[in-house]
């Protein structure tokens, strides 16, 4: 019979090369964890702006067909007071406007997304104002 002997050639990983990468791995993730963050918070600013942008769009056209937002019902109005009438919503009922009838208003925003919206719009001369500059 013939003694089969194997080779150890040396192939392979040390522990040393295995706890390099993985310290390289470690640090990488170290780095990309913050940035997941701060994309959180640019994606939520974005979102925002994007209410405030499609409330005011919804009271422009509102306004065009004759529904104001801002003096109906009669109470005080503030920028939050109008974006809460906004998605509650409204329907033309002025039988004259080439309008009656049509519902205009954004039922799909939450309340926190409504406060969140707020800061970018204002009420100037009794109109709801989009203020990109925030």
């Amino acid at each position: 019979m013939k003694n089969i002997t194997l080779r150890n050639t040396g192939s392979g990983f040390s522990l040393v090369e295995m706890l390099v990468v993985i310290a390289v791995i470690g640090i990488l993730a170290a780095i990309a964890v913050p940035n997941i963050g701060r994309i959180n918070n640019a994606a939520e600013l974005s979102k925002d702006r994007r209410n405030a942008q499609q409330l005011a769009s919804v009271y422009s056209a509102a306004s065009a067909a004759g529904y104001d937002f801002v003096t109906t019902p009669t109470t005080a109005a503030t920028a939050a007071a109008v974006v809460t009438r906004i998605v509650t919503g409204a329907t033309v009922t002025d039988s004259t406007s080439p309008f009656y009838n049509q519902y205009f208003g954004v039922p799909n925003i939450s309340a926190t997304e409504q406060a969140s919206a707020v800061p970018y719009l204002s009420l100037t001369n009794s109109m709801l104002v989009y203020n990109s500059g925030l």
